[in-house]
């Protein structure tokens, strides 16, 4: 994932977005915090880039990812999903945030998009 090139803004940003997935059921499932962990690796999250996500207002997570370039916001969303999956229980509190993120931040307009032209 590092060739998306994600700055440490945009990691501090995915960091917060998949805290808030992770805790919206209200069940922290240890399948999550693997997933989140395992994440964190690729994108080479450093303990700085990961208190700064943890403080992070979801909201201004989602006006960073707004900015994203579509292929770091397809990717972002695909981080997402992997969280909502982890624990094999697609809670409806998820899937309502994750149709929100997808919808502010354009997403469901690339994915969409992505659709029809294949």
């Amino acid at each position: 994932m590092e060739a998306i090139g994600f700055n440490e803004t945009q990691k501090a940003a995915i960091v917060s977005l998949l805290i808030e997935m992770i805790n919206i059921d209200g069940s922290v499932d240890t399948s999550e915090c693997a997933v989140f962990n395992t994440i964190c690796v690729e994108l080479g999250i450093s303990d700085d880039i990961f208190r700064i996500g943890q403080s992070l207002d979801s909201m201004v997570a989602v006006n960073i990812m707004k900015n994203m370039s579509d292929i770091q916001k397809i990717a972002t969303a695909k981080f997402l999903i992997r969280v909502i999956d982890a624990d094999a229980n697609d809670d409806d509190k998820e899937i309502q945030l994750f149709n929100i993120i997808c919808n502010v931040t354009g997403v469901d307009v690339l994915i969409s998009a992505k659709d029809v032209l294949s």
